[in-house]
Parts: C-alpha cells; structure tokens; sequence
C-alpha cells in the first residue's frame, strides 16, 4: 500500500517526527512500512505531521505528495524542504538547536569539543522506526557535514522555544561561519 496524507479520524496519534499529538482533521502524513511483528504482508503506518514528514522522511513523503491530488497548504514549500532532504540526506538529521550546556561534547564533524554555551545542532539518525539521539555539531560545521547551509526551517521548527533573536544567531554562525573554522567533514 503506498504512503498516504489524509485528514485524521480523531486525535491519538502521535507524530513520530516531533512526538506532538496531530490535532483531529490535521492532515498527516502516513509512511506505511511491512510490520515485522505480524505474519504474511501485514504493515503499519507512522504517522507524521505534514511538515515533520517533509523534514524528517522526505523520500517517502514526496512519494505521498505527487500521489495526492487533495489541496494541500504550502505544498510547494514542503515538497522544497523534502526535495532537499533528499539532495543532501544528512539534513534529515538536523533537530534541534540549543546553548551547550558544558563543554563535553564532541563535535561529530570536526571531532573537537562543543564549548560550554556555543550553539549546537542536535543529530537524530531514524533506525527501526524511531529517531534516536546521534550527537551534536558546531554551528559552523554545518556546511562541510550537511552540506548544505539551509537549516533554519528545520531548526526552527524541532526548537518551538527559541526566540527570533535565538533563530538570528545561529543563522548567522551557520551561513557565515569563521573564516578560521578549520573545520573538515569527517565521515561518520
């Protein structure tokens, strides 16, 4: 069966995505999967916000998207934000970003540590159906392990909490890093 976007019946599902419950009559995102605990051809679905969907699972989602011939609000912002997911695949990581609160983490691109108090983006890698915590970057190691600089939907959307001044100064270490970041990707 393929992947679907519909309205949802009633309000218990929760987004695999954020982990926000998805309002009655929200549109959803479905990513149908073969159901490993039941015999024969038997699947299940994860259920997504539509813009938790675009970000997180844009291959399955854009494949729901072109099947769709419902009205679907933004179509052509999310179907922007998961075709990138698919040009660059390590954007689908991206969650959210914060304020380091020590200095013990490591940087998975560069390897050196996060300072206490500098930004970072947090990592999410999706294994057996749930995102599970992969680390952190700098800041100004977006480009060389993302590559690409066109996070702040994501982030914007994965930390709800931060202010516009917050969202500002990270788009600024991320699209204009350093110019002595001595930063390389490191493949993880």
């Amino acid at each position: 069966m393929p992947h679907v976007i519909e309205l949802a019946a009633n309000a218990r599902a929760k987004c695999r995505g954020c982990g926000e419950k998805i309002g009655a009559g929200d549109l959803r995102f479905g990513e149908r999967l073969p159901n490993p605990y039941a015999e024969g051809d038997a699947e299940m679905t994860h259920w997504f916000h539509l813009t938790c969907g675009a970000f997180r699972r844009p291959g399955p989602f854009l494949a729901a998207l072109d099947s769709s011939a419902d009205a679907i609000p933004n179509r052509e912002q999310l179907a922007r934000e998961a075709g990138l997911g698919v040009a660059h695949a390590r954007a689908q990581r991206v969650s959210t970003a914060e304020r380091a609160p020590t200095g013990r983490a490591t940087c998975r691109s560069c390897r050196t540590a996060i300072d206490k108090g500098a930004w970072r983006i947090a990592l999410v890698y999706y294994e057996d159906g749930r995102f599970v915590p992969s680390g952190f970057i700098h800041t100004r190691c977006v480009a060389p392990y993302l590559e690409t600089t066109a996070i702040m939907p994501r982030v914007a959307h994965f930390s709800p909490a931060l202010g516009e001044a917050d969202l500002e100064a990270i788009r600024v270490e991320v699209e204009i890093p350093p110019p002595t970041s001595g930063c390389a990707i490191v493949v993880a």
